[in-house]
């Protein structure tokens, strides 16, 4: 009989549930949305340029957000502190995080500065109101827009978007790494963890940046002024991706799925959970199914530029890869160590690791998303839309009562 989730055989049970299943989805679409937004700089694809800004907003409000997954599970969160004070890298994981986690969260906000400088001087001039002050804050006093400072900050960003690539394949790579570096699950101990999360990431990132660009500019701006060159090349650039991701999920499936290619126990468990078992759907359903039919879709080309075909299929591309990190967080957990059968795991809706605590956590990323569209000067319409606003409102005309009064001598 299937065991429980709580079961009293402490090996027996799920400790890593649906909050270590999102925080490797979250920094994944940190990656790759970061690795979109740095195409035009590190790898000179110029019609992707209009994506830098986009994807500066959606990289620092996930990364913002993916600390709080595995925070959220933690049962003393109140002691994160002490992740910084006693790290003990490399031998604690999470010590590895907080170093890389860190040290991306202040090279996505030195981007930040860098990438918005110019708007925030242009905003800083000629806004008015509490928008002249908070641009004036945010260019930190540095004004120069001569060639030679608009060069020194073109080299700057350049950097920062070749040590971020760096930072973004050791960001989430890790997490692949900690988990085929496990021996103690059979399901996790396989070297392929580290590319298939990597790339996967990447895969994410591209869909999320085409939702994201179809979505903020085609709603906030214009249907109009969505691009149909980008939306086609970020489509064809995830076709590729997908691709490379579904071949890795070839090779792991003969190494896992296969008996003359596998070990004994790695083969037994998995047919025993994605063969029949209880992550069937999950496996061939959402995280191959849907890869592969999103793969067909951008086969063809009116697929790939029209904005509504290509988020339909970027949309079956993050279920599938949120259906991927369900299947080895969970499914490397509901094979037992001492026991028969499987363990049984259904994350509650309320409470404890709970869908709730997901759902506020990507309500959160929403939040600063909307946050900085507001704050930032991330398109050039929505600059002149607040410049001619606070003129309007400097220059504002008399009321007609009062220039009838006037001329009634009162």
């Amino acid at each position: 009989m299937p065991l429980q989730s709580g079961s009293l055989l402490g090996l027996e049970h799920v400790y890593w549930g649906i909050l270590i299943v999102i925080y490797p989805y979250l920094s994944g679409l940190v990656a790759g949305s970061f690795i979109v937004g740095s195409l035009s700089k590190v790898f000179g694809a110029k019609q992707f340029e209009p994506l830098a800004k986009l994807a500066a907003i959606v990289t620092l409000a996930f990364l913002l957000i993916a600390a709080l997954a595995p925070l959220a599970d933690a049962r003393q969160p109140s002691r994160f502190l002490e992740l910084y004070s006693r790290p003990h890298v490399p031998y604690a994981p999470m010590g590895l995080f907080t170093l890389i986690w860190t040290t991306y969260v202040l090279l996505a906000l030195a981007e930040t500065y860098f990438i918005f400088r110019q708007g925030n001087i242009y905003m800083a001039e000629h806004a008015s109101g509490w928008r002249r002050t908070w641009h004036r804050w945010l260019t930190l006093g540095w004004r120069n827009v001569s060639p030679k400072a608009l060069h020194r900050e073109h080299v700057v960003l350049l950097f920062l978007a070749g040590f971020g690539i760096f930072l973004a394949f050791a960001f989430h790579g890790y997490i692949g790494f900690i988990f085929g570096a496990l021996k103690a699950r059979h399901l996790w101990s396989n070297p392929l963890m580290m590319p298939l999360f990597i790339v996967s990431a990447i895969v994410s990132g591209i869909a999320l940046m085409i939702i994201a660009y179809v979505g903020i500019v085609g709603g906030l701006v214009s249907r109009k002024k969505v691009d149909p060159k980008i939306v086609s090349g970020l489509t064809n650039l995830l076709m590729w991706t997908i691709f490379v991701d579904l071949f890795l999920d070839i090779v792991d499936f003969l190494n896992s799925g296969v008996q003359a290619y596998a070990s004994g126990p790695v083969y037994d468990g998995f047919h025993a959970i994605f063969m029949g078992g209880p992550l069937t759907f999950m496996y061939w359903g959402l995280q191959l199914g849907f890869l592969t039919v999103a793969l067909i879709m951008t086969f063809f080309p009116a697929v790939r530029r029209s904005r509504w075909w290509a988020s339909v299929a970027s949309l079956l591309v993050l279920i599938s890869v949120y259906a991927m990190r369900y299947d080895t967080v969970i499914g490397g957990q509901l094979q037992p160590k001492v026991s028969q059968g499987l363990v049984q795991y259904s994350p509650p809706w309320l409470g404890h690791d709970s869908v709730q605590t997901v759902i506020g956590i990507f309500a959160i990323a929403v939040l600063l998303i909307a946050l900085q569209l507001l704050l930032l000067p991330w398109d050039e319409s929505w600059m002149e839309h607040w410049v001619h606003h606070s003129q309007a409102t400097r220059v504002r005309p008399k009321p007609q009562h009062a220039t009838i009064a006037e001329k009634e001598g009162l």
